[in-house]
């Protein structure tokens, strides 16, 4: 029987943080390939595997961080999935102000400071220095139950760059420029969920450590018997 250690999985699951502060050191390609080939053994429904990554490194980032930027100056928004901020209601708003009141502090941006806010998502269009970027999509005809699946990959993908010392920081905005990211990577189809940038931590930085509070379980889960 295989030797069961739950504090292993206590450390890499509340260990793993949304890094956005990083050196330029590239991950070495086995590295890369031993992550994602880990997080591939995520589950989805009836086996399906319905997620097509894209690795972005190197020159293909470079360029990509431009045409972004270049979207971003331009108003050129492409959403993939439709959004509103007023799904968000009740004690979900609270937890999301309390979350972004504890991050834009820990960069130095008052909550009145436009100006810091509008520089910090530039600064995400630049993938907050990481070397490499990987964006998730799903089939062109994918519905909510695929991003179910897509979800759990995401979280697999998250634990396995963990588990191998890579920091990471999902990022929903890159969602809202679908057509931009499809064009500068030569992608014709799939829908564009979100993505993942990715390196080694610059642990001088504050950005590279902004722990958010959690809910209590009691909040949360309920237990039925």
């Amino acid at each position: 029987m295989t030797d069961l250690r739950p504090e292993y999985a206590e450390h890499l699951i509340r260990s793993r943080r949304a890094v956005r502060a990083y050196r330029p050191d590239p991950v070495p390609d086995a590295t890369l390939r031993s992550v994602f080939a880990l997080a591939g053994a995520a589950p989805s429904s009836s086996n399906t595997q319905p997620w097509q990554v894209e690795v972005v490194s190197g020159a293909a980032r470079e360029r990509l961080s431009r045409d972004l930027l270049a979207a971003a100056d331009a108003g050129r928004l492409s959403l993939d999935f439709a959004y509103d901020d007023a799904m968000y209601t009740g004690v979900h708003q609270e937890r999301r102000s309390q979350a972004g009141a504890v991050m834009y502090q820990a960069m130095g941006v008052a909550r009145d400071d436009l100006a810091g806010r509008a520089a910090v998502n530039r600064e995400s269009l630049r993938f907050y220095g990481a070397p490499h970027v990987a964006l998730l999509f799903m089939p062109p005809g994918a519905d909510e139950r695929m991003a179910n699946d897509v979800g759990m990959y995401a979280q697999t993908l998250l634990l396995a760059m963990t588990a191998y010392g890579v920091a990471s920081c999902p990022q929903g905005l890159l969602g809202f420029y679908a057509d931009t990211i499809r064009a500068s990577l030569g992608i014709d189809e799939g829908r564009l969920m979100y993505g993942v940038s990715f390196g080694y931590a610059d642990t001088s930085s504050p950005w590279s450590n902004i722990p958010v509070p959690r809910a209590e379980l009691c909040e949360t889960t309920r237990f039925h018997h």
